[in-house]
């Protein structure tokens, strides 16, 4: 499984290698106290910078009316196999909704926003 993270420098993609840690986890923030111990949750698959302020911009209004900006577009087009059926896991409702429309592998677990505040 894909994990999409958005941030104001850009797009994270990261896979999570233990999908059990969704439902098992006891307490969120100690798997993340230590790059060791966050190593073993998630990896970085791929980071895409946004170009500058006007690019950021065109993405965070692009979300907030449940459309999928261009670049993430392409981002998510390049990165999540739909022969293979990966399932992209991401914080947003709106933007979750958008890509499901998109790349009909989108999903949306509201504790999983929590992982987006301890990144």
């Amino acid at each position: 499984m894909l994990v999409l993270f958005e941030t104001s420098a850009g797009y994270a993609v990261f896979k999570l290698l233990d999908e059990k840690k969704l439902q098992e986890t006891k307490n969120l923030y100690a798997d993340f106290e230590s790059p060791e111990k966050a190593a073993t949750v998630l990896k970085l698959v791929h980071f895409e910078k946004f170009e500058d302020t006007t690019q950021a911009l065109a993405a965070a209004t692009a979300t907030v009316e449940g459309k999928i900006s261009k670049p993430l577009k392409k981002l998510l087009k390049r990165l999540v196999d739909p022969d293979v059926q990966e399932k992209l896991l991401v914080a947003d409702s709106t933007l979750g909704k958008a890509i499901k429309v998109c790349l009909n592998s989108c999903l949306f677990l509201p504790d999983f926003l929590q992982y987006s505040f301890i990144l």
